[in-house]
């Protein structure tokens, strides 16, 4: 479809008040793009996972000369979870910056490249320091994929659907997970050999090739562009992204760009004026990457990720054999994937907020419940302690995978404005990986020693960070990533309804064409 700078036709103009503005919607177009650049998301997922069912295959312990049990094969443990998660936070500060200087779909392309260093020599490791070393890389570039793809979503949506599409983060991480789960059973059961953890980990690099190839098949983000002055571009993004039968003219495209052009000004003429540290200079900013760092290392304080990387072992310690444990381990992170995918597709109606507090307020009565089931089993051996905790911990990751998980990232990604989304973003998910390093460096050595109690500072860190989310949290759901600055203090350059705009996207093309090309000959 052809879409050039011009107005709309006069006529139209007036009538196009007559339409509620929601009337915006997504193409066929839209969907296969969130779909295809999910492929990061689910490596991601993927990446993070695959530990899981590694630890829970034997030959991985003689491949490496581990012992099964013993204080070194601990610490070799908690190391593989540590440097994977320093790398991820490393990966996350390289994303906020190359995904902002060198485009959403290089910066993407990098981790993809990186990621299928990591995952190649994380597949062929021969000794223990090979593999570890193999883990940081993997790390990087899984911490960079976690900055880039929530940035892009957030900037390919519509407003009204953006929880959905920017939820497909979420959602095709815990698809990883889930693959990797079954994968990891799959093969536990293929080979008495080191396939049976070799080929989970050659799957990784299987992913990481699809994104990589995924990244010439998608557009970049048309907000990038206009910061690069590629208006033509972007538009013509926007028209294929937005169109609607019932807006011939791609009315909406135009006002989107007039808006975010009029926000580009805006944004410009700040940071000559405040400078480019802004994001911590300016008390608008600040606020919003206090939010966006507490709801990601919220997420983690839960006790989410020690869970799901030691599940193999939590089971193992309900009395579960390692056949058995591996599956329900599956099971769960298959109802995990599940709940994120429902989550995501009613982010739109119940709103950021609520699904928010009412996800950490469920997610921590849950996990009390199972905390104090898993207490009575280690005293008892009470197969029916065991039973209840477990299908507590299924309520537990509902209420994260169906109203936390997909939300989250969301929000991290679409409260900051286009020029500083990636820093933010990658700052806000660095945090992340910083409490996960932490929780999972702990967590070999506390459960093997303090065991149920170490989930006890989950549960007071779970409280800590609803109260702060009910105080601090607004509803970003329905308006468009300009409108968001009025929720933290400083007035929208523009409002998606306002009819101005499409002469605004028309007038900064005047001024670009004015060197002598016409509308047409540019398109």
């Amino acid at each position: 479809m052809q879409c050039h700078y011009s107005p709309p036709r006069k006529l139209f103009i007036p009538c196009i008040a007559l339409y509620p503005f929601n009337m915006e919607t997504y193409s066929a177009y839209n969907v296969a793009v969130v779909l295809f650049a999910a492929f990061g998301s689910l490596f991601a997922g993927y990446g993070l996972a695959v530990i899981v069912s590694t630890l829970g295959q034997p030959t991985f312990y003689s491949s490496l000369n581990l012992a099964v049990t013993g204080s070194h094969t601990t610490a070799i443990i908690g190391a593989a979870n540590g440097v994977f998660f320093a790398g991820g936070f490393f990966g996350c500060l390289i994303s906020a910056w190359a995904v902002e200087g060198l485009g959403r779909l290089n910066g993407l392309r990098l981790a993809a490249v990186i990621g299928v260093i990591g995952s190649a020599i994380q597949t062929g490791a021969v000794n223990q320091g090979m593999y570890l070393a193999a883990r940081v890389i993997t790390g990087v570039s899984v911490g960079q994929v976690f900055t880039a793809m929530p940035t892009y979503f957030s900037e390919v949506s519509p407003p009204h659907s953006r929880g959905l599409m920017a939820g497909a983060h979420g959602s095709f991480v815990n698809a990883g997970y889930a693959l990797a789960a079954w994968v990891g059973f799959a093969c536990f059961h293929a080979s008495g050999s080191s396939f049976g953890w070799r080929f989970p980990n050659a799957v990784l690099l299987i992913f990481a090739l699809c994104v990589l190839a995924g990244t010439f098949f998608i557009p970049e983000s048309p907000r990038w562009l206009c910061t690069r002055g590629r208006d033509q571009e972007a538009l013509q993004i926007l028209c294929r992204l937005h169109h609607d039968k019932n807006d011939p003219e791609d009315h909406f495209a135009h006002r989107e760009l007039g808006l975010i052009k009029k926000q580009l000004d805006a944004d410009q003429a700040a940071v000559l004026a405040d400078g480019k540290w802004q994001l911590f200079t300016k008390e608008t900013y600040r606020k919003r990457m206090i939010l966006a760092f507490m709801l990601m290392i919220g997420g983690q304080n839960v006790g989410v990720l020690v869970i799901n990387n030691y599940n193999t072992l939590l089971y193992q310690s309900l009395g579960l054999s390692t056949s058995e444990a591996l599956i329900v381990g599956a099971a769960y992170n298959t109802w995990a994937m599940i709940g994120n995918f429902v989550g995501a597709m009613v982010s739109d109606r119940l709103g950021r907020r609520r699904a928010l507090l009412g996800g950490y307020i469920a997610n921590v009565a849950m996990f009390t419940i199972a905390t104090a089931l898993i207490a009575k089993y280690s005293e008892t051996s009470s197969k029916s302690y065991a039973a209840a905790a477990l299908t507590f911990l299924f309520l537990y990751v509902t209420a994260y995978g169906g109203a936390i998980d997909p939300n989250q990232y969301t929000v991290c990604a679409e409260i900051f404005p286009s020029h500083l989304r990636s820093m933010g973003t990658g700052l806000a998910v660095s945090g992340l990986f910083l409490a996960d390093t932490l929780w999972l460096q702990l967590a070999s050595t506390a459960m093997a020693t303090i065991g149920w109690k170490y989930y006890l500072v989950f549960l007071c860190l779970g409280v800590m960070h609803t109260i702060f989310l009910y105080f601090k949290l607004p509803e970003t759901s329905g308006l468009a990533l300009e409108e968001i600055d009025a929720l933290f203090g400083k007035a929208a350059a523009g409002h998606i309804q306002d009819e101005e705009l499409e002469k605004v996207g028309a007038t900064h093309y005047d001024t670009k064409a004015s060197g002598g090309e016409t509308r047409e000959g540019q398109a």
